[in-house]
């Protein structure tokens, strides 16, 4: 009776295209990542409401930062790409951690931000232009507990 439950998460793992791999060593931010299945980037870009409110492992480049306080980051793998932001504003990166690799913990979300919101976060991404957005965004966010950062070879 006990294996019947494995059975069924294995092939919803390998659904999701989930992998478990050791992470690498390197310099982590926030809480203590705890979940080692990584969900591809690309899968939650794709059905965000499929893992909205579920804690995911995923993992991308770091293509952007907030060039304030790294208050944010965006990853990338690939087109997927996401807004990482940091669980109660309780840390941030690097300003120099653009074209790192990182593992962030955290919940997914499926927001709308306002015109105003929009044009804040393009004033502070690197190469942003504020005036190029027009009305309401609809953007899949993520609110990280904990990030692995590392380095690529400079």
């Amino acid at each position: 009776m006990r294996i019947i439950p494995f059975l069924l998460v294995v092939p919803l793992c390998a659904a999701l295209g989930s992998t478990a791999e050791p992470l690498p060593p390197g310099d982590d931010f926030g809480a203590a990542l705890t979940l080692r299945e990584t969900t591809p980037l690309a899968a939650v870009v794709a059905d965000p409401e499929r893992f909205a409110g579920r804690s995911v492992l995923v993992r991308g480049r770091v293509s952007d930062v907030c060039q304030k306080k790294g208050c944010w980051t965006i990853l990338r793998d690939g087109e997927a790409h996401v807004r990482v932001r940091f669980e109660d504003y309780g840390f941030f990166l690097p300003k120099d951690s653009l074209g790192s690799d990182a593992w962030a913990q955290g919940v997914v979300s499926v927001v709308t931000l306002s015109e105003d919101e929009a044009r804040h976060y393009e004033a502070e991404s690197r190469g942003g232009d504020p005036d190029r957005i027009q009305g309401p965004q609809r953007r899949v966010h993520f609110t990280a507990s904990g990030v692995r950062l590392v380095r690529r070879n400079r």
